[in-house]
């Protein structure tokens, strides 16, 4: 069996999202978010990443907030003829920070947060895509050799079955926030922030022989300084780096915010302006074959990693002091950004989706909430890729807040997403291939308040 491993968030190609939210964004910045994805009209501390206006509708002094989620997700390609390719992701930490401090009318805030990537990832039995390229560029390399390819068809070998390939990938994008909000008067407020975002990705492959065709030759009558050729020959061919490469860069997303609040209506605007974010390859190594087949990763070369403009609306209704429920609407402007790979242009319309929410609070010190989410891309053949997709979902997520003391909460998330299927004939292979993935999220934090 090849073995095709990564670490990190995507290997080999455009990173997106490894959890909730657009093509490029994670939007789980919260146990809030896991436990009620309705937070787009908040006003407790997360606000400062889904509401920075609503703020200035919090109350005085300082508010911490300490969150970390653990992810576990699966990726499946299933292709016609090869068989069930399976990808397991476990990410033991995904933290986010967030801070402000409320005097008067003025709120200034600021956060930490993995913006986007992020993650681990490991396939045993690697992928129809890295089969494909390597079977490829080994079956031209090998077939120069007439003795090599009589004794590979001798022993009904396939160029699949004489290596063994390892890649280790990271791709992480963390944001740091800072910005103020507002109170106008006691139904307005506004905010203005920006988001600092700094990628760094790194990717290395490597190829080692399999046992296969060197125990097919060893039993072969040839002399044994032909044997010996042979067996140096595909030592070098086949036990080799492929590839070692640090890519790196940064953008600024400006962010602005409207909050309005009326009796026990709270509802808010948030828009993300574009974020212009531009990585370049430091590479230590790169096989010729690679270089050929994947030239976005030629040292010094630059790919696009656009973060998409993000609008979200959301409101919030206090029917009693113990209910409320919520909703919002997120929009990610993808066909105005650039993609790595020119794939915005592969997709067929921004995406989109709704959330909606209730909670619960059975006692003074307990809330119990609930919420979905359906995610709308606008994914096309042309777009999905063995190493990189995303597909339409239904999220659920449900969880508790206890408040310990006047100054500290404990909250507790989960949250689980069901992905729909893609089927297509993929361009590489050529082969009928289905795409499925799983995801799951536990999520703690604790909440001071000062």
């Amino acid at each position: 069996m090849r073995k095709f491993v990564k670490q990190g968030a995507l290997l080999l190609s455009l990173a997106s999202a490894s959890f909730a939210g657009g093509l490029m964004h994670n939007t789980n910045q919260s146990v809030d978010f896991v436990r009620n994805f309705a937070q787009d009209a908040a006003t407790g501390a997360h606000a400062a990443y889904y509401n920075p206006a609503g703020l200035a509708f919090g109350s005085q002094g300082f508010h911490i907030a300490l969150h970390n989620q653990t992810i576990l997700q699966t990726r499946t390609v299933t292709a016609k003829g090869l068989g069930e390719y399976e990808g397991e992701s476990f990410v033991p930490a995904m933290p986010s920070f967030f801070i402000d401090w409320h005097h008067g009318d003025w709120n200034v805030y600021g956060g930490f947060m993995i913006v986007g990537g992020g993650g681990s990832a490991k396939f045993d039995d690697g992928l129809p895509m890295i089969d494909a390229m390597l079977s490829q560029i080994l079956g031209a390399s090998l077939s120069q050799n007439e003795q090599l390819g009589a004794l590979m068809k001798a022993a009904d070998l396939s160029a699949m079955d004489l290596y063994n390939a390892s890649f280790e990938g990271t791709q992480y994008i963390f944001g740091f926030t800072l910005g103020g909000a507002y109170k106008i008067n006691d139904m307005l407020s506004v905010s203005l922030g920006a988001r600092f975002n700094y990628a760094t990705n790194n990717y290395k492959g490597e190829m080692e022989s399999t046992e296969a065709l060197e125990g097919a030759v060893s039993k072969t009558p040839l002399p044994d300084e032909v044997k010996a050729g042979i067996k140096k020959s595909l030592s070098a061919t086949l036990n080799q780096d492929l590839l070692d490469v640090d890519q790196t860069g940064f953008g600024i997303t400006p962010i602005v915010g409207v909050h309005f609040r009326y009796k026990n209506l709270d509802a808010s605007v948030k828009y993300e302006h574009n974020t212009y974010l531009e990585v370049e390859n430091d590479t230590k190594k790169i096989a010729d074959a690679v270089g050929k087949a994947l030239p976005q990763f030629l040292d010094g070369k630059k790919s696009d990693n656009d973060m998409p403009g993000f609008l979200s609306v959301g409101v919030n209704y206090a029917w009693f002091p113990w209910l409320r429920t919520s909703a919002g609407y997120h929009h990610y402007f993808d066909k105005l950004a650039n993609y790595s790979g020119d794939k915005d242009d592969k997709l067929d319309h921004n995406e989109h989706e709704a959330v909606f929410g209730v909670e619960v609070d059975p006692l003074t010190w307990l809330t119990v909430s609930a919420g979905v989410q359906k995610t709308f891309y606008g994914l096309t053949d042309e777009y999905i890729e063995d190493m990189s997709f995303n597909l339409d979902s239904w999220s659920f997520g449900g969880g508790f807040a206890f408040k310990c003391t006047n100054w500290l909460s404990v909250q507790l998330g989960y949250m689980i997403t069901i992905y729909d299927e893609w089927n297509k004939v993929d361009a590489l292979t050529k082969l009928p291939t289905e795409y499925d993935r799983t995801s799951q999220n536990i999520a703690v934090g604790l909440n001071f308040e000062f």
